[in-house]
């Protein structure tokens, strides 16, 4: 087992001057366990004069950094990668991809039609398209090249016991043992927000208007909008908003611009202000909520019902 913490990173397999993204894909995640990377890009700096060979990463990040006026966050990261670092990407298919660093960064004068400028041998396995929630939401809430995810204790140790089970290697010591509470209260909030979402549309039988779900970089008060599947209520619209952890509470007035226009409003967290001053406010509790999990885990996604396996 390793004992030194890892960092956890994501990163989108996208050089700014790639030229073909399938090409570079193939090329960073192919089958051979041997010649598997992730890379950044700044290729054209091997194109200006004494700086076709550098001996190692700084020659190359110096380079960069002197030609740019400034330095970026995915140099700086790569500058700082050490073996067993960990990072996420996906690719072109949707697949999510845990790789583990074998070594630091190196520059890589090839393949320039690609725009690799550097990059970092690594170990990669495809996961699969369900992963939780605030892993998923870094590859389109984040525009970063790279997205730092160190500091989400929960997600690393997943990211660490995903890839001890997908290597067969006991790479990462993990602590993933349920905190005080339920399975409830130890979910991430993203995927505590999936599991509220999946109750309304299954239990409520409402569906999600898909481009009402809230950019979570927002302060929108609610997750998103949903319209109810029974033709006899007429397209009622119904939104909600989900509060995790065990301290959190939600004011039931805060959502009076949506009931006085006709709304239902959901709401989940562990403590609600006086909702039954507005009938059309609807709170779900955790006890209906742990049922329904018991009741549809059959057809919930993996990124919800692995977070039960993994806290056993």
């Amino acid at each position: 087992m390793t004992e030194k913490q890892p960092s956890l990173y994501r990163i989108n397999l996208k050089p700014g001057n790639c030229k073909d993204r399938k090409k570079l894909i193939q090329f960073c995640l192919k089958d051979d366990f041997e010649k598997q990377y992730v890379v950044i890009g700044w290729s054209s700096i091997y194109k200006d004069d004494n700086n076709s060979q550098f001996t190692d990463y700084n020659g190359f990040y110096d380079a960069v950094l002197k030609k740019r006026g400034k330095s970026h966050h995915a140099l700086n990261v790569f500058r700082n990668v050490v073996p067993n670092d960990l990072f996420w990407t996906r690719d072109l298919n949707g697949y999510y991809w845990i790789c583990r660093a074998k070594e630091g960064a190196a520059p890589y004068n090839q393949e320039n039609d690609l725009d690799i400028g550097s990059m970092v041998p690594v170990e990669a396995y495809k996961v699969g398209l369900e992963v939780p929630g605030q892993i998923k939401a870094s590859f389109t809430a984040v525009r970063n090249t790279i997205h730092d995810l160190t500091g989400n204790e929960l997600v690393l140790n997943y990211s660490k016991y995903e890839f001890n089970k997908r290597s067969g290697k006991d790479v990462y010591s993990y602590d993933c043992k349920q905190g005080e509470g339920s399975f409830l209260d130890n979910l991430p909030d993203f995927d505590l927000e999936e599991l509220v979402i999946s109750y309304i549309q299954l239990k409520e039988n409402y569906y999600v208007l898909s481009n009402s779900i809230a950019n979570h970089s927002t302060t929108i008060k609610i997750e998103c909008e949903f319209i109810s599947r029974d033709p006899a209520k007429k397209g009622q619209r119904a939104v909600v908003q989900v509060k995790g952890g065990r301290d959190k509470k939600l004011k039931a007035e805060d959502f009076k611009e949506f009931t006085e226009k006709g709304c239902l409003v959901y709401l989940y967290a562990p403590y609600i202000e006086n909702p039954e001053k507005d009938e059309r406010i609807i709170v779900i509790t955790k006890e209906e909520l742990e049922r329904f999990y018991q009741e549809y885990k059959g057809l919930l996604p993996d990124s919800i019902t692995q977070w039960e396996n993994l806290f056993q």
